[in-house]
């Protein structure tokens, strides 16, 4: 065995989450109230929310029930995008959603994760991009870094580390290509 892990050297105090305390905590306060809640708001009422917490967010938003939104400040939304119930966007770094972009029941988008070769489990920050008409299917997963390019398809339950082709359908993990996604002009 070479070396070992050792969490309690774990430091992530070079990260800033982009607000104050105060201003997080308020987020936690509506996010719990409006967001993490069975209770179906209108996503007019969510996406002002949003907006008065940061977001940029498009036009005829669809925002389901129970969405889980880690910092909305960091958060880009297009027109006409539905965000279906359940998914979590993990936005310790920045996410940005097209236009016509389809989050199903589940979906997850992780900006964060810990860097397994560091033995203290270091906090590594990555983007992650929705482009335009594409589809992240229900309980699918975008890492850190990751660009679903425009009209492509990740099938459910696929996990997408790195970018896909434009108008393509990608499946499983680590998700692959299997075939071009047509549509009708």
């Amino acid at each position: 065995m070479s070396g070992s892990v050792r969490l309690a050297d774990f430091d992530n105090s070079w990260y800033r989450p982009g607000r104050s305390a105060a201003t997080r905590a308020l987020w936690l306060v509506f996010s719990r109230a409006f967001f993490l809640t069975s209770f179906p708001w209108p996503s007019r009422l969510k996406a002002t929310i949003l907006r008065a917490f940061g977001g940029r967010i498009g036009r005829r938003v669809v925002l389901k029930p129970r969405i889980n939104v880690k910092y909305p400040w960091n958060l880009t939304i297009g027109d006409d995008c539905w965000i279906g119930e359940g998914a979590w966007i993990d936005s310790l770094g920045q996410v940005t959603l097209g236009h016509d972009v389809c989050l199903s029941q589940g979906a997850m988008i992780e900006t964060g994760n810990h860097d397994w070769s560091d033995p203290a489990f270091g906090l590594k920050i990555g983007p992650v991009v929705v482009e335009d008409g594409a589809w992240a299917a229900v309980r699918s997963l975008l890492l850190p870094g990751s660009s679903l390019r425009a009209h492509s398809v990740l099938s459910a339950g696929s996990v997408l580390k790195g970018d896909t082709e434009a108008s393509a359908i990608y499946v499983g993990n680590p998700a692959a290509k299997v075939r071009d996604r047509v549509l009708p002009s």
